[in-house]
């Protein structure tokens, strides 16, 4: 509902994040929305679609958006490595304007946030969240 209200205020309504916020660590401020992929809800989606079942909106609103977001980052959690890779992918060809960087639930429930889980789209290795946007 926080989510929902803060993107309404900033004129961005067309935004189905599923959070925001600032992270403070080591002096620095990272602002984020971040996003949650799901992955597919039931059987309605045919077995060669299942993988990219839910990607293609995800990101619809950034580039529907006439403006920057006002967040350091976009934050992309993805089902699983399989999920990542295709995001990654899709935002390799078709970049946001924000800073985005994604993961996989996996090494969210391993992983500190402030550890090396972030993979930020045409860089090498994993970031600590707040090293994303810099």
């Amino acid at each position: 509902m926080e989510t929902s209200a803060w993107s309404r205020q900033h004129d961005l309504a067309q935004l189905r994040a599923d959070g925001y916020g600032v992270w403070l660590q080591d002096g620095r401020c990272l602002r984020f929305l971040v996003h949650v992929n799901r992955g597919t809800i039931g059987d309605v989606v045919a077995e060669h679609e299942r993988p990219a079942s839910g990607l293609g909106g995800l990101l619809t609103g950034y580039r529907r958006a006439d403006r920057l977001v006002p967040v350091g980052a976009v934050l992309l959690i993805a089902q699983d490595a399989e999920r990542e890779e295709l995001l990654r992918a899709d935002l390799l060809r078709e970049p946001l304007r924000n800073a985005v960087a994604m993961t996989t639930r996996q090494l969210l429930y391993r992983h500190w946030l402030d550890e090396q889980v972030w993979l930020v789209p045409g860089e090498n290795g994993k970031r600590r969240l707040v090293e994303v946007g810099s």
